[in-house]
């Protein structure tokens, strides 16, 4: 696996751009690069669709009406492929950048919306009041994948981590953390 795109690295060796002095990351988690499989599957039809298009007899039976010559069928496909290839990139945007960072002394969530909106949010350990970790289902089983949910105390918004790969592992990081955290009660 290409350390880039891993789904769960420990000690990744990045900075982020709200990083203390001092703040070391412990764990970037992504989704889970089982999540990735549907879209990559689409892609790949959309990709190969054209293809059974101008192998088959579509192709001389639209070249004999006036309104789309090759000209316009070469755009067609090539708008096919803008399209397929735009499909990619969004999904695979989506999944690289949507990321949570477990530092030493902090949890921060980082959500891409789309290339204009960016959400990050993030909690200190002493305000987590409870880690829960959900594994469901035969597919997260197998892939030990699954949701990591924290409540938080007072007003702050809850944080779920989906679909994170080793969900017991980041689990027992985080109630280790929060252990070590002085004011945590």
């Amino acid at each position: 696996m290409v350390k880039g795109l891993s789904a769960f690295a420990r000690d990744p060796k990045i900075t982020f751009k709200d990083q203390e002095a001092g703040e070391n990351v412990l764990l970037l988690l992504r989704r889970h690069q089982v999540t990735n499989i549907w879209w990559i599957f689409v892609t790949l039809v959309l990709a190969v669709f054209p293809l059974f298009f101008w192998l088959g007899n579509a192709p001389s039976q639209l070249a004999g009406m006036p309104f789309f010559s090759p000209g316009h069928l070469f755009l067609l496909t090539l708008v096919w492929y803008l399209f397929t290839l735009g499909f990619a990139l969004i999904n695979f945007l989506d999944w690289f950048f949507n990321v949570d960072l477990i530092t030493d002394k902090r949890l921060v969530d980082m959500d891409y919306e789309n290339l204009l909106y960016f959400r990050a949010s993030e909690t200190n350990y002493s305000k987590l009041e409870d880690v829960t970790y959900k594994v469901s289902g035969i597919f997260q089983s197998i892939f030990n994948f699954g949701n990591v949910e924290f409540q938080t105390a007072g007003t702050e918004e809850n944080f779920d981590l989906e679909e994170v790969p080793n969900p017991e592992g980041v689990h027992d990081l985080i109630t280790d953390l929060m252990a070590k955290t002085p004011e945590a009660g």
